[in-house]
């Protein structure tokens, strides 16, 4: 039952990863080749992901796979590759997800836990079991007595030390993961650093326009004070003709009141020879 169980987790693992290299083809075939339109097209974050679960695919693979080829355990973590199954199908029936970091944060919580779980717990009894851990305790001993059965044990030693083909295969595929693990890393980097540049540039054209705001302001309120002063003068030069028009006004009465009390007495004069 153990042994049907441990096939099935290592199967599992496997099949996530076929799927999602299965998955990211697709993506990748939709996307454009130039950077700068990927990161315009609908299925930008759908490539996000993708890329993020590889990397932690990357990282299971180094972390497990080492000693699952050697027979000495299984890939523990079946809920991993359960979780990955969701992100992927999650991708695939979704037109425009979340986030990347929203939807992986499960992911990488669990394989986080699973991995450093597995290094501090796990690993260090699986290095006992290892085929060459008692070679190199034969190696610092004491050397053996001189004799055919020394010389058959010596080649047989070294035979163990140098590396089968399956093994320098299996370090290949190793080295190749972590230079695309690498190669992603700089990846992410290079986009964070061109959304850095886009923002910088973005806050410069933002200061810029506001200086220009500013300066338009300046000009609008120097305009207004000319339009103050201006309506001030023509408030007083209104005033002082409305005042200049009452004297005016007023002196054509006085030269008649004038007139009158000069013509008063000649009249009373006619009025007295008449009589």
């Amino acid at each position: 039952m153990d042994l049907v169980c441990q096939r099935m987790l290592n199967q599992g693992f496997l099949k996530v990863e076929r799927y999602h290299n299965l998955c990211q083809k697709q993506v990748k075939a939709q996307l454009p080749r130039r950077e700068s339109e990927r990161r315009n097209h609908s299925l930008a974050r759908h490539a996000d992901i993708l890329a993020a679960v590889e990397t932690r695919l990357s990282l299971l693979n180094m972390t497990f796979m080492k000693y699952v080829d050697s027979n000495l355990c299984c890939f523990i973590p079946g809920k991993v590759i359960d979780e990955i199954y969701r992100v992927l199908r999650y991708v695939n029936s979704t037109r425009a997800p979340q986030r990347a970091h929203e939807v992986l944060q499960e992911l990488r919580d669990i394989s986080s836990m699973a991995m450093e779980y597995f290094d501090e717990k796990i690993v260090p009894i699986l290095k006992k079991k290892l085929p060459g851990s008692d070679v190199s305790g034969r190696l610092i001993g004491a050397a053996p007595v001189p004799g055919p059965s020394a010389a058959l044990t010596t080649m047989q030693l070294f035979s163990k030390q140098n590396p089968s083909r399956q093994e320098v295969t299996k370090l290949q595929q190793q080295v190749k993961t972590n230079g695309a693990g690498v190669t992603m890393l700089r990846r992410e980097i290079s986009e964070l650093r061109t959304k850095v540049q886009e923002q910088q540039k973005q806050l410069q054209d933002q200061d810029q326009k506001l200086l220009e705001q500013t300066q338009i302001i300046g000009e609008q309120n120097a305009r207004l004070a000319e339009l103050e002063r201006k309506l001030r003068e023509v408030m007083e030069s209104a005033v002082g003709n409305s005042s200049g028009s009452g004297s005016n006004e007023e002196s054509p009465r006085k030269r008649r009141k004038a007139v009158e009390s000069v013509d008063s007495p000649r009249k009373s004069k006619r009025l007295r020879n008449r009589k």
